[in-house]
């Protein structure tokens, strides 16, 4: 059966324009105007719910076609996003129409696919990925040095860079200290006193890539543990909603912001998660914004799980 995906829409060129790139992706489209249109048809793979019209659909009807559900067009600072957020299957939100296509074409790509993880996915073709293992405090700092030298060398603002090198640092911290944590039940106290320069809890190395292609700078940091859960990631995203204006440093000089932080630094956080077996987070910032745009606070989220 091929893939198909529903559109949710009345906008006629927000439709032409979900024909046109889920189409590119290889999936079979059918656009409808109305919830009630919508809701006649079989359960599709992929629904794409335009967010001018969300508020009429009937959501427990939806959750019962098991499909994944995309939401374009709205914003991850709502309090009804992050209550939609927590429903099965409801794991992307995009902020931006203008960004949808190729955002979409990803997305479905990788919902058709179930080939999740990568990088690559979401730079130009072509474009150089550096990758770095580490297991260790001085290998974590080697490759952070590195990748913001990268970043400058390329031309990416201080203050970005900066935000750069800090996402790595706590994904990388996530990777090496609360993921193996979490697998061998590891009490909190003990994993901060780790984080703070003991050594790390497990034996599995963290992969850190990074790559640039003009246009945004995407770095990804992979654990082999997989414990990472979407509940977690929508309540770190509240906090990062409830603390947005407040300055965003290191308490105390200490390591780990945790992921609210960055949530709060990002252009759009994807997480790829095989439960029990690996977590790749990735990162992505634009660096040709400036001004207001330039600062954080994730704009798209994915949350793709095997």
């Amino acid at each position: 059966m091929p893939f198909r995906a529903v559109c949710l829409t009345p906008d006629q060129l927000l439709s032409r324009t979900l024909r046109r790139t889920l189409g590119a992706a290889g999936s079979h489209v059918e656009v409808c105007e109305t919830a009630a249109e919508m809701m006649q048809l079989d359960a599709p793979d992929l629904v794409v719910l335009d967010a001018r019209v969300r508020t009429e659909v009937d959501w427990e009807r939806l959750s019962a076609w098991g499909a994944k559900v995309v939401i374009v067009a709205d914003s991850l600072e709502r309090n009804d996003v992050l209550a939609l957020l927590h429903g099965a299957g409801i794991d992307h939100v995009m902020a931006r129409v203008e960004e949808a296509e190729e955002d979409l074409v990803v997305t479905s790509s990788k919902v058709a696919r179930k080939d999740i993880f990568g990088l690559e996915k979401y730079l130009a073709w072509g474009v150089t990925v550096t990758e770095r293992q580490v297991r260790r405090y001085e290998e974590k700092r080697d490759a952070l040095v590195e990748l913001a030298a990268y970043a400058e060398e390329i031309g990416v603002r201080r203050q970005v860079v900066a935000r750069i090198e800090a996402v790595a640092d706590e994904l990388l911290m996530n990777a090496l200290y609360d993921a193996p944590a979490l697998r061998y039940g590891v009490e909190p106290r003990i994993a901060e006193r780790a984080r703070a320069g003991l050594g790390p809890l497990g034996d599995e190395a963290a992969l850190l890539r990074w790559g640039c292609d003009g246009r945004q700078l995407a770095l990804s940091v992979r654990d082999n543990y997989g414990e990472l859960r979407k509940d977690a990631i929508v309540e770190h995203l509240a906090q990062a909603r409830a603390g947005r204006g407040a300055p965003l440093a290191k308490p105390g000089g200490g390591a780990g912001l945790g992921l609210y932080f960055v949530i709060s630094s990002v252009t759009e956080l994807v997480a790829n998660i095989s439960p029990g077996h690996a977590t790749e987070m990735i990162a992505l910032f634009d660096v040709k914004a400036t001004g207001r745009e330039s600062l954080g606070y994730a704009r798209s989220l994915h949350i793709f799980t095997t």
